[in-house]
Order: structure tokens, then C-alpha cells, then sequence
């Protein structure tokens, strides 16, 4: 039998950790008999308060079965934190720290971890900084702060095993790794790249004016916006298909041609129609917001022209988000805003995207999805290859309850990361499919590279442009 895996775990009062994802997981494991204890919860929000919420069952059940201490993080220092955590450390031996906290305070409890050899499983993005959507000094910090975790990793593991990683959905999840499958075997036969690739994400979260002021990782108080909430998991698609096939292309170079902040968003009709016909009444106020939530990024575009080692242009990369498209919200403000608590689904949340990625005159994958956050998740895939390599050149696959229905989950990831922590390895289905630190350094180069751009612009630079090296 492994060793009680001792968890901290931070963030756990959200909705993501008490109820979606990392609660329901920990539970699981008690369940199947694996000794897994959740010892300390950090977190602003007083987990037994949350729990008491109707959603919140698995936090309940983890809170009554395991009985964690509470620790209030609230307006420490970095340094008063550090303190806090040691003293919680000392008294329960922590084996794995899973982090589910607004991302700005991602990098503190990262360092404090895999300092003193702990494990850590950290939602993303990994790393960003407050005020990275406006200050260049800011932005400049995430590609720093992902050097100094990498330093911070061979130190520990100099001493003993230390694993960071984070629970990325679509590199585990079948849909993705087939076509991950599909773009390598060309690569690989036919030495064909990716010659084009552009991926068009709508959010379709819908706020009303006020709601910009609400929110804790999904709140624009922070300074940063869209591209901090969901765009990672697609910034790490588009690296991780890239990096399968590169074809000729050695190095990308990186435009910002278009960026919309809240405050221009908030400026047209667009802000305020649906809540208007939501509310009844008409006549929706915008509010007076503080500068860090005007100059939050709601929509962008990024180019990554693909160059040849001799600077001659192989393809293009592109990805567009829109965060206010169609939203199927149908309720106004809410209460529970204000306290935070933010459940989604009344907003009107969408997943809705389109992925067109080319690789030459050889193949062709199309990519569409069109759903509402929180129902069965509908994946539609066509690939065509030409038929002087196929013998079947057109093949459509519909996956139904595409995400749910995945071989392997993030909660599966969890519970592999909790394998891992406790000396034991990770089962054999789920292994390959962990997204370690390691395998992301593409996507963290330009997750940095993204916010670096975007403060440019915010300062007047209106055209930077940087060079990303692709590993060989």
C-alpha cells in the first residue's frame, strides 16, 4: 500500500476544485481505498461557508471526511505566506499541492512548493502577472517567472522526485490526440509540416457592466483578461500540434494586429443589448471601473508567421478569440455575483471554436464545436488526405459527450499526480497524457510572448513583433 498522500490544496473553495474537478477526484480515490487525505484548504473564501452553497456537494463531502484546517491567505506578503505555509507544512507533511487560485498568485505558491520538494498540480495558465495586459514590465515577468521555476525544478529534483504539471483536458483527451496522431503520421512519412493553422475561440460568457468588478480568477481586477482565462488550453494546442510537425519551420515570428480592451468593448452597443432584453427594463448603466479592468484584454488576434532557417516564410499560425459572441443567458444580476461565487452557467457560457489546420497539398483537418458550457460537449472532425496517400481521402468522426467521455479526464490526471506524490507511478493509460512542465515550453514561451505584445500595444508600440525559436 503507498503512503498517505497528504494534499494542500489551494483554491479549494471555487467551483472548479470544490465541485467540477478536483474534489470529486480526491473523493473517488478515498473511495477506491487509496489513502489520500486533503489536510489543508487555502483559500480567501471559507470553505464552510462554500460548502453550504446547493452545487457544492463534493466540498462537503471532502470537508466532513476529511476535516481540513482552513487557511485565510488574504492580504499577506509573499514573505508572511511563505510563513503561514511552512507552519502548515511542518504540521502535516504535505506530499502534493494542487493550486486552483486566481493565476496571478500562481507563481508564490508554485516556488513555495517545489522549493521544499513537493509536488505541485496547478490549473492554468501556469504563470501570468497582474497588470500584464498594459505594463511591459509586467508581461516581461511571465517568461522570467517560467525561468525561475525551471531553476527552482533542478534544484529539488537534485534531491529527490518533484513533479509539476497541470491538467490539461485536450492534451489527454482522445478527440485531440487522434488528430495529434493524423498531423505526426504526415510529418513522419512525408516530412510535410503544418503549413497553415487558425483557430477562431468564442467565449460567449456574457457580462453585464458590473460584472467586470466581480470575479476572482475569472475577474479582470487583476489586470489581465481573456487570454488568462481559457486561452492557455488553446495557445497549448496550437504549440503542440506545431511542435509535431514543424516541417521546414525553425523559428516563428509573433504580431499582435488587433486587440480590444473591456473598456472599448464597453464603449458600443454590443455591452449593454443583451442585458438590456435579460433585465427587462432597459437603459443598462456602465459603471464607473477601475483602469486595470478598462485595460483588460477582451478580444485579440495573434499571427505566428512560420520561418524557414533561412528566413523564408513556410506558412501561418493564427488564433482569434472573441470573448462576448452568442450567449444563451437568460437571467440578470444575480446575488451570488456579489459574493463571488460566479456559477457559469447562468452566464451563458459558450465553448464554441473552429480549428482549420493544412499541412501542404497532403492533408486537411477541420475542427468545430458549438456548445454550451456545462452540457454534453459535440466535437466534429473532417479530415481529407490526398488520395495519392489514402485510400480512404475523406473521413468524418462525430464525438458525442466529447469531454466527459474521454478515455482519460483531468480528473484522471489528478488522480495520477496523487499516484506520483506518494512514490507510487502513474497508471499506464494516463501517463503519457500528463501535461508536465516540461512538455509546455513552446505554449509557455508564448503565453509570455501573447501578454508581452498586448502591453506593447496598450504603451503605443503598435508594431512589435518578437522572434520564438522552435526547439529542434
Amino acid at each position: 500500500m503507498a503512503r498517505t498522500t497528504t494534499v494542500l490544496l489551494v483554491g479549494g473553495s471555487g467551483h472548479w476544485a470544490g465541485r467540477e474537478n478536483h474534489a470529486p477526484a480526491l473523493l473517488e480515490m478515498q473511495k477506491s481505498g487509496w489513502p489520500v487525505r486533503t489536510a489543508v484548504i487555502c483559500d480567501p473564501r471559507n470553505p464552510e461557508k462554500r460548502a453550504q452553497d446547493e452545487d457544492m456537494a463534493p466540498l462537503r463531502e471532502l470537508l466532513w471526511k476529511d476535516s481540513p484546517e482552513w487557511l485565510n491567505p488574504d492580504r499577506l506578503s509573499r514573505r508572511e505566506l511563505e510563513a503561514l505555509l511552512d507552519r502548515a507544512h511542518a504540521a502535516h507533511r504535505f506530499s502534493l499541492a494542487i493550486i486552483a487560485c486566481n493565476p496571478v498568485h500562481h507563481r508564490d505558491y508554485i516556488l513555495w512548493a517545489v522549493s521544499r520538494g513537493i509536488s505541485v498540480l496547478c490549473d492554468k495558465p501556469l504563470l501570468v502577472a497582474e497588470g500584464a495586459a498594459f505594463e511591459s514590465a509586467a508581461a516581461e515577468r511571465i517568461i522570467g517567472g517560467y525561468a525561475e521555476l525551471d531553476r527552482a525544478l533542478t534544484r529539488a529534483r537534485a534531491t529527490g522526485p518533484c513533479h509539476l504539471a497541470m491538467p490539461l483536458r485536450r492534451r489527454a483527451n482522445d478527440v485531440y490526440r487522434s488528430i495529434a496522431s493524423d498531423i505526426s503520421e504526415i510529418q513522419q512519412a512525408h516530412g510535410q509540416g503544418i503549413t497553415s493553422m487558425q483557430l477562431i475561440k468564442n467565449g460567449g460568457l456574457f457580462r453585464h457592466p458590473e460584472e467586470y468588478l466581480f470575479g476572482d480568477a475569472h475577474g479582470y481586477r487583476s489586470g489581465v483578461g481573456a487570454l488568462s482565462f481559457s486561452s492557455y488550453h488553446y495557445i497549448d494546442l496550437l504549440s503542440w500540434y506545431l511542435e509535431l510537425a514543424p516541417g521546414e519551420a525553425t523559428a516563428l515570428r509573433v504580431t499582435n494586429p488587433y486587440v480590444r480592451r473591456v473598456g472599448e468593448f464597453l464603449s458600443t452597443r454590443q455591452a449593454t443589448a443583451l442585458a438590456d432584453l435579460v433585465d427587462g427594463r432597459g437603459g443598462v448603466r456602465i459603471p464607473e471601473l477601475p483602469p486595470e479592468v478598462l485595460a483588460a484584454e477582451a478580444d485579440f488576434v495573434f499571427n505566428l508567421e512560420l520561418l524557414g532557417q533561412e528566413g523564408q516564410k513556410a506558412g501561418l499560425v493564427s488564433y482569434a478569440c472573441h470573448s462576448n459572441t452568442y450567449s444563451h443567458r437568460s437571467v440578470g444580476l444575480q446575488q451570488f455575483d456579489r459574493a463571488n461565487r460566479q456559477p457559469f452557467r447562468e452566464k451563458g457560457r459558450m465553448s464554441q471554436f473552429t480549428l482549420d489546420i493544412n499541412q501542404g497539398s497532403i492533408q486537411h483537418i477541420g475542427v468545430f464545436k458549438n456548445d454550451v458550457v456545462g452540457e454534453d460537449y459535440r466535437i466534429r472532425v473532417q479530415r481529407r488526405r490526398n488520395p495519392v496517400v489514402a485510400d480512404e481521402p475523406y473521413i468524418e468522426e462525430v464525438f458525442d459527450n466529447a469531454h466527459a467521455g474521454s478515455s482519460v479526464t483531468p480528473q484522471d490526471v489528478l488522480r495520477a499526480m496523487v499516484s506520483l506524490a506518494s512514490g507510487e507511478a502513474a497508471p499506464t493509460q494516463v501517463a503519457d497524457r500528463i501535461a508536465f512542465f516540461e512538455d509546455q515550453r513552446l505554449s509557455h514561451h508564448l503565453f509570455g510572448t501573447f501578454y508581452e505584445l498586448i502591453a506593447a500595444n496598450a504603451e503605443g508600440v503598435g508594431s512589435a513583433e518578437r522572434v520564438v525559436e522552435l526547439a529542434r
